[in-house]
């Protein structure tokens, strides 16, 4: 079978909301432009990550357009997945990490969808730095978790461009490492980022052997590994929150439910991670806000959107 469309990317956000979801019409010609040299790669569900092979990919032309011939995959579930390069200059905001995701679909069977035309259109918002994620709120985090694990002392964050520095002792021991966030590349529309522990360094106390036998060093890095996945779940979570706030808010005021609406027909990836440099209070160190630039693309589902011949 064909699964076939065109690629566009929403240039006036008020005027496409409007048309597309608010009135459910197509949108506004003049609110969207093509976007071509896009690759449009089909994977097998669950399976993707750096080392994926590719069920079937394409590249959009001059048109957007793209056309994937698909298997016969019996009752396979696959995602589609869009990335792309594009000139940042008028974009960057301090530093960033781009992972050129513009779009993750809903999993679907592909034998549901038919081969009608299915478009996608994707829109980019950055957070302001005010709704990203600061270094008040990593501060406060970091004291909730202090006051949840006892054998903590002290423990301290300060955010980075290359990440998130940390360190926490406690009964002579002590930790440090460097906690780098990514952009979710997996068919998993609920999380936005993924995260690994670099550069981790844990010193015990006394000589090995005893150490040993009083605790596990492998017990104490899997506790420390597991408070670090909640604190990427915390970040992403306000993140997410905080881009479909800003989305919502280009919703017109009139039609109550229209936002609602909205953000049920859209998926969320982050495009590029950005690290905006804020001046901090009483002091002479500055500090980053993590944001992030958004990529709202609609439909959420290729086998539930809408179609045309």
């Amino acid at each position: 079978m064909k699964l076939w469309g065109h690629l566009y990317e929403v240039t006036q956000l008020t005027s496409f909301i409007r048309h597309y979801v608010v009135n459910g019409s197509q949108p506004r010609q003049d609110s969207i432009r093509p976007l071509r040299d896009a690759h449009v790669i089909l994977y097998e569900r669950n399976k993707r990550d750096s080392s994926s092979q590719a069920l079937v990919e394409s590249k959009t032309n001059e048109t957007g357009r793209f056309e994937l011939n698909v298997p016969n995959l019996s009752d396979t579930s696959v995602s589609l997945f869009v990335s792309g390069q594009d000139d940042l200059t008028e974009r960057r905001v301090g530093h960033d990490q781009q992972s050129s995701c513009w779009y993750r679909s809903f999993p679907f069977v592909p034998e549901a969808i038919g081969e009608l035309r299915r478009d996608i259109y994707v829109a980019r918002l950055v957070l302001p730095s005010e709704s990203g994620y600061s270094q008040a709120a990593l501060s406060e985090a970091l004291t909730e978790t202090k006051k949840q694990n006892t054998d903590i002392e002290w423990i301290r964050g300060t955010i980075t461009p290359n990440g998130i520095v940390l360190s926490c002792g406690g009964k002579g021991a002590k930790a440090s490492g460097r906690f780098v966030l990514n952009p979710d590349l997996s068919d998993d529309l609920s999380r936005i980022l993924d995260h690994s522990l670099e550069d981790f360094r844990l010193e015990l106390p006394g000589p090995s052997w005893l150490v040993g036998l009083v605790v596990s060093r492998d017990a104490i890095e899997a506790s420390i590994r597991a408070g670090l996945r909640d604190l990427a779940r915390e970040i992403s979570h306000q993140l997410r929150l905080n881009a479909i706030a800003l989305l919502a808010s280009q919703v017109p005021s009139t039609d109550s439910d229209a936002a609602k609406r909205l953000t049920g027909e859209t998926t969320l990836s982050v495009n590029r991670l950005l690290y905006t440099n804020t001046s901090g209070r009483g002091t002479s160190k500055a500090s980053c806000t993590i944001t992030i630039e958004a990529c709202f693309s609609f439909d959420r589902t290729l086998e539930k959107g809408r179609s045309r011949m």
